[in-house]
């Protein structure tokens, strides 16, 4: 008699398998059994889940089996030659050995996991308790178990209660429950006196029940009855002095009141939707990290100044707390002016976007206004993005082709220009196909738009880090500028982009922004005003970028030039660059794009660019087209191997002064880490040092080396 299980398995991603398992004598599927089949392994290896829930049927046969067999066979021997035996459930953590920067991909979309997973694996392992594993953010105490905790049936998940031995010294904290529909008795809630306090847990709110769930609104506990503010958050443990009565109370976010010494907190997906709703304005701090569920989707946040007599009402500040946002849909914040946004970290997450506009992970778009009110001039100031990532994600635009599973950045087949014939309209001629059709003629349109990874179009971005993110378009007409921080921001100081792609429509892209004009102002009625500012890209490195796009390609700036005065580009590198620039028809190159190791060419802008103590890749020019733009003999070409010494700095760590202001002085902040901490499989590169907290935020996992 030969005994199998048949294991079905769910991750806490919402991933989820069917296996087969032959099992020994003791007829069980052990932890380590299922560990060692190379399905589980493959399955724990492609989605690097924190735990896989195992729910599994043991079965007996005649029949020999072997594990190799295939799902088909398992399933047909269930169903006729096989009795059941028993069943069970596993919950099989991720046990790693040493973590890693992930290795970069061609593309990395997030895949989300469809709800129906996640539901089954609610039903087979307990209901709510570990339902609330799957799709809950909330933070129980460390000593307690969600699935061993009772839940109240009106929310409330109570925390187990210790012992006290007879006779000690206590604290009683009392929840009332008088709101309820039917009267109930308060919670009691005891601890043990110890040098004058007692340490209480307080019930944590379940946010899983939909029953007392408010979306966007967070419940926790008062002192005062009909109190408005929380003084006591659920699932937290505190110190008592005395007898306590506390009552619920609802309040809008994660509690706070939006001023800069009482932020608003935010701990829960559902809070930022909140913020969409209300086009959120005054100061926010997330205090957890959040995954987005599958069954949910993001609307972007707006929150653009509404141009009052005081700017400073209006103020907007977004501080991550650095902590992770995982799996949103679209970008976190829409159209903004006035605002600082910091801490932000983005991960794993896919942004599929089908209405043609600029986009950004973390912004799309930015407005700086400049008006007059009683004879006064206001402006809202430059938004500030600072500190954030954005890694293991893609952007989407347009509707991505069914046979298109992973949009790739593989170089076409090139064919020299003196074998391809052209028609008295320029269009080059297929030979095959010129006796049985007409050539199109295509019109290939832009509106200006602009993606990155940070910012679409606009702001002052700084201390940001991109690791691991493509941008694929699909759309009708084509994007203008693409860029690893940002299609076309303001000015980028001290960023890194390192491993990037961009494919399909696209006309410019750079390794930091794809256009390096500045940004633009406008009046109290958005109208665009003539002030061109900014332009600058200084302190930023680029590395392990494939660009594949129409027109223009740069490693640090595709287009440059401004209206703004002396943008400059300075203290910068960039090295592994794989642009794929021109024009195609049918895999076969019919005009050539320009490509520069640090910009690709100017715009039609006033001010060109000066360059200086930067390094390019030797492999191109370090202007592809040079206009008004320049470089000085601080610039350096360089191979491959040169950017892993520690000469390196001695260029990007000089002195650059502004010609605008000669009291403005930018220094570069670099300095060599491990190779491990920058994820280069070659050796130690040097990275601004404002950014070397934001590697940990982005490294992924990784599960190839052996788990036991």
């Amino acid at each position: 008699m030969t005994y199998f299980a048949r294991a079905n398995c769910v991750s806490s991603k919402n991933k989820s398998i069917t296996t087969y398992v032959i099992l020994g004598d003791d007829k069980q599927l052990t932890e380590e059994i299922i560990r060692e089949n190379q399905q589980f392994k493959e399955f724990m290896h492609d989605y690097k889940p924190k735990v896989v829930y195992v729910d599994y049927a043991v079965y007996n046969t005649e029949e020999k089996l072997d594990n190799s067999m295939q799902p088909e066979t398992f399933e047909n021997i269930i169903s006729t030659d096989s009795t059941f035996y028993s069943q069970g459930e596993l919950a099989v953590e991720f046990k790693n050995k040493s973590k890693a920067v992930a290795k970069k991909k061609k593309t990395s979309p997030a895949v989300i996991g469809v709800i129906c997973f996640g539901i089954a694996a609610v039903a087979a392992l307990g209901g709510i308790a570990i339902g609330k594993k799957l799709f809950s953010n909330s933070i129980l105490p460390e000593a307690t178990e969600t699935s061993t905790l009772p839940i109240n049936e009106d929310g409330m998940i109570i925390p187990e209660q210790m012992d006290l031995d007879a006779g000690a010294e206590q604290i009683t904290v009392s929840i009332d429950r008088s709101y309820s529909a039917i009267p109930m008795e308060d919670i009691e809630l005891k601890g043990a006196i110890v040098d004058g306090v007692a340490t209480i847990t307080l019930p944590e709110f379940d946010k899983t029940d939909f029953f007392t769930h408010v979306p966007g609104y967070t419940w926790g506990f008062s002192s005062i009855p009909d109190g408005k503010q929380i003084e006591y958050y659920g699932g937290q443990s505190y110190e008592f002095r005395e007898n306590k009565k506390l009552y619920r109370v609802l309040v809008k976010y994660g509690g706070g009141s939006g001023t800069k010494n009482d932020p608003y907190r935010i701990d829960y997906y559902d809070q930022l939707e909140l913020m969409a709703d209300e086009g959120a304005r005054g100061y926010f701090k997330q205090t957890q990290d959040i995954q987005f569920p599958s069954y949910a989707s993001h609307k972007s946040i707006d929150t653009v100044n509404e141009l009052k007599n005081d700017p400073d009402s209006e103020y907007f500040e977004y501080d991550g707390g650095g902590f992770l946002i995982e799996y949103i849909d679209s970008p976190l914040f829409g159209d903004v002016s006035g605002a600082t946004i910091k801490n932000v970290n983005i991960k794993n997450s896919s942004i599929n976007e089908t209405i043609y506009k600029d986009y950004g992970a973390i912004v799309c778009r930015v407005f700086n206004y400049s008006y007059h009110k009683n004879n006064e001039a206001y402006e809202t100031g430059e938004t500030l993005i600072k500190h954030c990532t954005v890694s293991h994600s893609s952007i989407n635009l347009g509707e991505i082709p069914d046979d298109t599973a992973e949009p790739t950045t593989t170089a076409p087949i090139i064919v020299p220009a003196e074998k391809i014939e052209y028609d008295e309209n320029g269009n080059p001629i297929d030979k095959e196909e010129e006796k049985e059709e007409k050539k199109e003629v295509i019109v290939k349109k832009s509106e200006g738009y602009s993606v990155g990874a940070i910012s679409g179009n606009g702001g002052q971005i700084e201390d940001c880090y991109v690791t691991d993110v493509s941008v694929n378009v699909y759309s009708d007409d084509y994007i203008l500028n693409v860029g690893g921080i940002s299609g076309k921001s303001a000015n980028s100081i001290n960023c890194v982009v390192s491993g990037f792609s961009c494919s399909g429509k696209i006309f410019n892209a750079g390794g930091i922004v794809g256009s390096a004009s500045g940004s633009r102002m406008y009046d109290a009625k958005g109208r665009e005003l003539p002030n061109y500012y900014g332009g600058n890209i200084q302190g930023c490195v680029s590395r392990n970028t494939s660009l594949s796009c129409e027109l223009c390609a740069g490693g640090i700036a595709a287009v440059g030039g401004s209206n703004g005065e002396s943008p400059i580009i300075s203290n910068c590198y960039s090295c592994e660059f794989y642009p794929i620039c021109g024009e195609y028809t049918k895999d076969q190159l019919t005009k050539e794009g320009i490509v520069g190791g640090i910009l690709g060419m100017d715009g039609t802008f006033e001010n060109g660019h000066n360059i200086t103590n930067t390094v390019s890749v030797a492999e191109y020019s370090v202007i592809g087209k040079a206009q008004k733009s320049k470089y000085d003999d601080t610039v350096r070409q360089a191979p491959d191997y040169a950017y892993y010494q520690q000469n390196i700095l001695t260029v990007i760590n000089k002195n650059t002064v502004s010609p605008v202001n000669p009291k403005e002085i930018f220094t570069g902040s670099f300095a060599f880490g491990s190779a491990e901490t920058f994820g280069s499989d070659s050796g130690a590169l040097s990275y601004p040092t404002a950014i070397e907290d934001l590697f940990e935020k982005t490294i992924t996992e990784d599960t190839s080396n052996e788990q036991s």
